[in-house]
């Protein structure tokens, strides 16, 4: 696989993402996040954006985002039973093997992921962007995890003039969960979650000062 012209092609996916403007509804305000939703154009589910307010510096919260097995994100994370460096490409890109706890009060049992994970970043912004691939050395454990497949996603802190200390924090969710899932509690898990996710990174970041 070129992993470069994948992340590439992935870059540009999420950047158009934050362009667009005209498809999204609310579905879901709480703690003061929102978090849209649109057709996904990818498959048969939505793309869900979130959109709030972080008390800290950038840099510091992609710290506590970044998929990283060795950094914050595998402790503060309750969505996240685990992460895993499958393949070090270069110092930018990575493939990642995430494994998460059951949700929905066990409705949905425990998922893997499998991801092309990028790190970008620009005079504005630091962000993190995924997308499920194959990977030969992570064939799926059918007797543990059901394997998902997130399509393009990610997350993205971008810096707030003249508040070097506060970050407006967007999050793509882009997952098909896979199983024989009702759509509708897929609809009705998936805001809530990130939510929690604001919550929880709030959370850690404050107790961490």
């Amino acid at each position: 696989m070129q992993y470069q012209e994948k992340a590439k092609e992935l870059k540009e996916k999420i950047k158009q993402y934050h362009q667009e403007t005209n498809e999204w509804k609310l579905v879901k305000k709480a703690k003061d996040v929102t978090v849209f939703s649109r057709t996904s154009p990818e498959f048969s589910g939505h793309l869900y954006k979130a959109e709030g307010f972080v008390e800290a510096r950038p840099e510091r919260v992609y710290d506590f985002v970044n998929p990283n097995p060795d950094g914050p994100r595998a402790k503060w994370d309750k969505a996240v039973k685990s992460l895993e460096i499958v393949q070090h490409i270069d110092k930018m890109v990575k493939v990642v093997r995430t494994c998460t706890h059951s949700a929905a009060m066990g409705l949905i049992s425990p998922r893997d992921f499998i991801d092309l994970c990028i790190t970008d970043s620009t005079e504005d912004y630091l962000s993190t962007v995924a997308q499920s691939i194959e990977h030969t050395d992570s064939p799926a454990d059918q007797t543990k995890y059901v394997r998902g497949t997130n399509y393009p996603c990610g997350i993205t802190c971008f810096k707030v003039k003249d508040e070097p200390n506060r970050t407006r924090l967007v999050t793509f969710c882009h997952a098909d969960l896979g199983g024989m899932l009702p759509q509708q509690l897929v609809k009705s898990a998936l805001p809530g979650s990130m939510v929690d996710f604001f919550i929880n990174l709030r959370q850690a970041l404050e107790d961490e000062k």
